[in-house]
């Protein structure tokens, strides 16, 4: 029997150039026998992929409807983001964030769950609204006054020169400049992946001064910042601070925030350093900045005569 099988394989083996020595040369006499082979189901999977695109296009849509109306949950609108996303390749769904930071201040108590530690100036929790800080305004003149503007402070400074230069004729002394503005700051510890998704609901009341979210690594304030600045021109910027000092990476006009009505501002980091910072789910700016690679040691806001009231911060990233 095992001769017989030898002999059967030994001949399968003798024909098998006879066989495919004519196929062969027939692929090489007609070059049109062997065309491109598409397959079967080829049009519907492009469809079926088309389809994907326009319902994805669709749910952001309304993703971003529901978040400007504040129509749903915050966590629910979350969810169904990572759920687009999961199918669009964005920096959510490729981290595999979780919730790491939450807190809406709707217990009253900022000094636990999570627990945050005022650095500067003062907070509190305003019943029904949220986190606030105390207004710091610049120290006020000598003689009561409001506090100087920069062309009072530079007459000031310009004056008590002259002044000195003319101290024996009697002239009136000049009042002296005012103190600048101090910042109000409050930070929570907290281990944040170096891909984030950082979103605070936010209110402003002044349109005036600076509030900035920043995310820093180690003592120094190092790290990166998302600033807006109120005024008659409201700015918005994403600022890198290390040891060297403060660089903006980043910066656009956008809306003001001063209708006394809660807004979303959302901040984005993907692993490769590429960054996005919306408002009511407007893309404003856009960055790609890889000088911090580890993860950051905690969250800050901060106010520099402004008055911002943060009702709620929600941050995610990788475990």
């Amino acid at each position: 029997m095992r001769t017989i099988r030898r002999s059967i394989t030994a001949a399968v083996l003798l024909a098998l150039p006879l066989c495919v020595a004519p196929l062969v040369a027939g692929a090489q006499t007609d070059g049109n026998r062997y065309g491109a082979w598409t397959p079967p189901d080829a049009a519907q999977r492009a469809g079926q992929n088309q389809d994907v695109q326009t319902l994805t296009k669709e749910l952001d849509a309304l993703i971003q409807e529901a978040e400007k109306s504040r129509a749903a949950n915050p966590a629910f609108l979350r969810d169904l983001k990572a759920l687009s996303g999961r199918y669009t390749g964005r920096p959510i769904a490729q981290g595999g964030f979780e919730r790491l930071l939450f807190d809406d201040f709707s217990d009253g108590d900022f000094q636990r769950n999570p627990a945050w530690s005022v650095t500067s100036g003062e907070f509190w929790v305003e019943q029904g609204y949220g986190l606030r800080s105390k207004v710091v305004e610049a120290a006020a003149t000598g003689n009561g006054s409001a506090p100087l503007s920069k062309e009072q402070m530079a007459m000031s400074i310009l004056g008590a020169v002259l002044q000195g230069a003319n101290k024996n004729s009697g002239g009136a002394a000049a009042p002296a400049p005012a103190a600048p503005a101090k910042a109000s700051a409050i930070e929570t510890q907290a281990r944040i992946s170096n891909a984030f998704d950082a979103t605070l609901e936010v209110s402003s009341w002044k349109a005036d001064g600076v509030f900035a979210l920043a995310l820093n690594q180690g003592l120094g304030g190092a790290g990166y910042r998302v600033e807006y600045t109120a005024g008659q021109a409201p700015r918005l910027e994403l600022v890198r601070v290390t040891s060297k000092g403060r660089s903006v990476i980043d910066a656009k006009a956008t809306v003001a925030w001063e209708d006394q009505k809660t807004h979303r501002l959302e901040w984005i980091r993907a692993a490769d350093g590429s960054m996005s910072v919306s408002f009511d789910g407007k893309a404003i700016l856009n960055a790609r900045d890889t000088s911090f690679r580890d993860p950051f040691d905690g969250l800050e806001i901060s106010s520099l005569g402004a008055d911002v009231i943060v009702k709620s911060v929600d941050v995610s990233g990788a475990r």
